[in-house]
């Protein structure tokens, strides 16, 4: 390929989970003439967390009709899934998010063109007209262009936990480490902190595993995520792009069509497409009413579980061998009968005990304090700025990081979960391959217009993609 004295561009993608690796796809195919490295510490590049569990209970919140990687092709998972899992799936087939996973694995195969590193970046600090990234093998890289991949982050620490109960292992912080499961008697009471779509997880594993005993799930809002269900969907935006920016005539815009006679869902998922802009549109005063007062709210109907997983959740709750107690932790220790819970309701303070406590509250948006060196630098070098929550990063609307100056930085961009700095919805597949094109169309041209690079000296082969 054609290149700028002799150089050829380099984009560093840091994060080999769906964000990096979709991003990475794209580049390729879309002929970007540049060298394209994917960065993850784990070698199982195209997994990242929610896709690298290894139990096929836990399955995707989105059929397979709709979560295809390609957004030109929107059947092609499912396609595939009929090919290489379940020759009998459906458009409303909830497949299994390790299959997924496979699946993401068979485009990253697809990409000969592309370089994989095991490694975890450290460090970016900007140089000349590029960046040089230092990895934990005390290597440098040098990039034209860095994507910030990162996906999520382990949970924010909870208030209130011992240092003995935490050394004693009766609280485990990551829900998703193996060690967490394991030395736990089958009988005996579990506390979960939190009864989001990880707190699900949790109890599919813990019952997988074998475990028999009660599981308590403390929670502020005490209820799990709703089910998924067929609906005749909505041919427009539930809230119209003209009502006025307030939480309040949002929520009375989305009642008024739901009182209508519109299945709560079809209201719902009609706000898919145009759910970021009404939310930019809010002033900040608004968003952080939002947060305090609906955010939950909206988690439980939007983030819904599939059909045979709430089931599942049902019929332990029915039976009591899954109890919720709604309430705001205070504290777990360490007693003789095990952890000691207090939590705090507007009764009073309760408590009871279990022999585990398993951090199940979701990923922290806290990027400034996450226990990672890489943001821990980026952030004291003014390279990167938490979005006007506090939370995420703050990017412009291609996703180039916003950094301490103001200005959007013109080699650093952000995919994925980062982008909850600004956004509402940017964690679900259909967002994140949207995402993954645009960004890979934005830094494909960026290279061919920085190192005059005619269309015709473009690389000629595209990745063969997996057959629709």
């Amino acid at each position: 390929m054609t290149t700028r004295n002799g150089k050829i561009a380099t984009i560093a993608i840091i994060g080999g989970g769906v964000s990096g690796t979709l991003t990475a796809f794209h580049l390729i195919r879309q002929r970007t003439p540049a060298r394209v490295i994917l960065i993850d510490q784990r070698p199982d590049f195209g997994l990242g967390l929610a896709y690298s569990t290894p139990s096929f209970r836990h399955l995707l919140n989105v059929p397979a009709g709709k979560i295809s990687a390609l957004p030109d092709q929107p059947n092609h998972f499912l396609n595939w899934l009929r090919r290489n899992h379940d020759p009998a799936a459906t458009e409303k087939t909830f497949a299994p998010r390790a299959i997924f996973g496979q699946y993401i694995q068979s485009l990253l195969k697809s990409t000969s063109e592309l370089e994989q590193e095991i490694a975890t970046v450290v460090d970016v600090r900007q140089h000349d007209a590029g960046a040089v990234l230092t990895l934990d093998n005390g290597c440098e890289l040098r990039a034209d262009l860095v994507v910030l991949a990162t996906g999520n982050f382990d949970p924010a620490p909870l208030p209130g936990i011992s240092k003995v109960a935490s050394d004693l292992g009766l609280y485990r912080h990551n829900a998703w480490a193996e060690e967490t499961y394991e030395g736990l008697d089958p009988d005996a009471p579990v506390a979960l902190i939190g009864t989001g779509l990880t707190g699900v997880d949790v109890v599919l594993r813990l019952r997988e595993l074998g475990h028999r005993g009660k599981i308590i799930a403390v929670s502020r809002h005490g209820v799990f995520p709703n089910r998924h269900a067929d609906y005749t969907p909505l041919s427009s935006s539930a809230i119209p792009q003209d009502t006025p920016a307030t939480c309040v005539a949002y929520l009375r815009a989305l009642r008024a069509v739901i009182g209508g006679g519109t299945e709560w869902r079809a209201a719902i998922d009609s706000l898919r497409d145009t759910i970021n802009d009404l939310w930019l549109r809010l002033p900040i005063e608004e968003k952080k009413r939002f947060r305090r007062h609906l955010q939950r709210r909206w988690d439980v109907v939007r983030h819904r579980m599939a059909p045979p997983i709430a089931d599942v959740i049902e019929s332990e709750l029915r039976s009591g061998t899954l109890e919720i107690r709604e309430g705001r932790l205070k504290t777990v220790d360490a007693s003789p009968a095990g952890a000691r819970i207090v939590f705090r309701t507007h009764a009073g303070d309760e408590s009871f005990h279990a022999d585990r406590v398993i951090n199940c509250t979701g990923p922290s948006m806290n990027y400034r304090r996450v226990p990672s060196a890489l943001l821990q630098n980026m952030f004291s070098r003014g390279l990167v700025t938490a979005g006007p929550l506090g939370t995420g990063f703050h990017c412009s609307p291609n996703g180039a990081v916003i950094g301490a100056d103001g200005h959007a930085s013109e080699i650093i961009f952000n995919l994925g979960p980062g982008r909850l700095g600004d956004l509402i919805e940017s964690i679900a597949v259909p967002e994140i391959r949207q995402q993954a094109v645009e960004l890979a169309s934005t830094l494909a041209d960026r290279v061919r217009s920085q190192y005059m690079i005619p269309e015709a000296t473009v690389m000629e082969s595209a990745p063969k993609l997996v057959a629709a």
